[in-house]
């Protein structure tokens, strides 16, 4: 069985997600608590990545990391 990187088992418990735009440089920050809440414990970077849409500029091109 093959084990995904997701947030639940790759973030640690004071750890934070962070995103930024690759068009207008805006970055965003969750902690693991509200990024679990906000785009599910299984969710993978891809999935994240998918997800985001810049809300100052409306571009789709998010680096995602943890």
């Amino acid at each position: 069985m093959t084990m995904f990187q997701n947030l639940f088992r790759s973030m640690q418990p004071h750890g934070r997600l962070q995103a930024e735009c690759e068009t207008c440089a805006r970055r965003t920050v969750w902690s693991k608590e509200q990024a679990c809440r906000i785009f599910g414990p299984e969710a993978t970077p891809a999935d994240i990545r998918r997800r985001l849409i810049c809300t100052d500029c409306g571009q789709a091109t998010a680096r995602v990391w943890i």
